[in-house]
């Protein structure tokens, strides 16, 4: 298990009461999270501009990634802990969905590129939408 506290404190962070909470609120989520998202989840505990700092935080210290999905704002999720994950967004409804597909391999093997990092979503109609 990553100790984000200890990678913090490595790079002369102190681990903050704001940074906490963020940190909790991704680790419970089971899908990436949007500024707003983040603040519903750790309401009149911190403001946004907290949120957006410690989000930018994590950011410089590769604790968490942002996941583009084309919906005019980033959602972010935490790194590591053996979660690696791409996802397929519902245009109509926003229904979120992890997909277990990653070409992270196959693309290494036919350039011969050691990968650093990658990004792979998807967006479309739902099933339900589709109607």
């Amino acid at each position: 298990m990553i100790n984000y506290k200890t990678i913090m404190k490595e790079a002369g962070l102190k681990f903050t009461r704001p940074r906490s909470l963020v940190l909790t609120a991704l680790q419970k989520a089971n899908e990436p999270l949007s500024i707003k998202e983040i603040y519903k989840r750790v309401p009149n505990r911190i403001d946004l501009a907290s949120i957006y700092r410690t989000i930018h935080c994590f950011l410089e210290l590769g604790i968490v990634r942002e996941v583009p999905l084309g919906e005019g704002y980033q959602r972010y999720e935490l790194v590591g802990e053996g979660k690696h994950y791409h996802y397929v967004l519902c245009v109509e409804c926003g229904k979120l969905e992890d997909i277990d597909i990653c070409l992270l391999e196959q693309v290494e093997k036919m350039t011969n590129y050691k990968i650093l990092s990658h990004s792979m979503e998807f967006q479309g109609i739902c099933h339900r939408c589709t109607g």
